[in-house]
């Protein structure tokens, strides 16, 4: 069944892409003709032909993973490790398994100067980024970042030590950086409000909707405007100790976002309680109501 929801909609992904192919194509085509070259007007069309199969690529690919199944030992991983997996019915646990399967095959995870990581750290990694999206059903995340994984904390240098002060970065056109140490803290503590791989990752939506700007590629356009209004309310409800949220959240903008989704997903029924407008507009845009799930606080 999951596995013909994934055809249909990555043939119909194909099929927009086909059609996107064919216009640039024929643009090519009517521009030679225009500028009374004709001859090179027969250029759209392998034009066409190679657009058309390039866009097709990672369909085909996602589609032949559909068929494969799933490693046992990650689903043992995924089982001990991540409670939003374990809370989910057989079906779900299948989507997000697929998912895990999608953004590993399609993203680098590595360490520092391209080692290896163990499989376990790659899929927290994956499940972060499934877990953020899996109310948003075929969305994809940009193929443009890799990630790096240092073993603990490490500085501006990128120098490695416990306590040196950063667990996670999102460069603006760069590399996701994730401390090893706090992506598992977050998982081993799925209800203290902090987790690294969400934090860094809900950057990554931001930035995605053009900017570091607090505003998340999942929120509706009609939301962005009440949205803004009331984030800058909510981080001076934090610099007054008046909020749930720690104190990091009224940095900017961009680290409210990220630091209300650590806490959407790991405390939503005290988020719910205390801040209910922000709930809300947390769930409009990413299509979750996680306060109503067996593996909430």
């Amino acid at each position: 069944m999951l596995a013909s929801r994934v055809a249909g909609a990555d043939a119909f992904e194909a099929r927009v892409a086909l059609g996107g192919a064919v216009a640039i194509g024929g643009a090519v085509a009517l521009f030679f003709a225009a500028t009374g070259r004709p001859g090179l007007a027969v250029l759209g069309l392998p034009i066409a032909a190679g657009l058309g199969w390039a866009f097709g690529r990672r369909s085909r690919r996602r589609r032949a993973i559909a068929k494969e199944p799933f490693p046992i030992d990650w689903r043992e991983i995924l089982d001990a490790r991540v409670p939003f997996y374990r809370a989910l019915g057989d079906a779900e646990k299948r989507r997000f398994e697929l998912e895990v399967r999608f953004f590993l095959d399609e993203q680098t995870i590595s360490g520092a100067r391209g080692t290896p990581v163990r499989d376990e750290t790659r899929l927290l990694v994956a499940a972060s980024a499934v877990l953020l999206v899996f109310g948003r059903p075929g969305y994809r995340w940009s193929r443009v970042r890799d990630v790096v994984v240092y073993p603990d904390d490490f500085d501006e240098e990128y120098r490695v030590a416990s306590g040196a002060g950063l667990l996670g970065i999102v460069h603006g056109q760069g590399p996701i950086l994730l401390s090893e140490r706090a992506l598992r803290h977050g998982f081993e503590n799925p209800h203290d409000g902090e987790n690294v791989g969400l934090h860094e990752l809900a950057h990554v939506l931001d930035l995605e909707a053009g900017g570091a700007r607090g505003v998340p590629s999942l929120m509706p356009w009609k939301s962005v405007r009440p949205w803004t209004a009331l984030v800058h309310a909510e981080m001076a409800r934090v610099r007054q100790h008046r909020s749930l949220l720690r104190g990091y959240a009224a940095k900017n903008e961009a680290e409210f976002f990220a630091v209300a989704t650590e806490v959407f997903f790991e405390r939503p029924h005290a988020l719910r309680e205390r801040h209910p407008e922000l709930y809300a507009m947390l769930c409009e845009a990413y299509g979750q109501d996680p306060a109503s799930s067996s593996a909430a606080d």
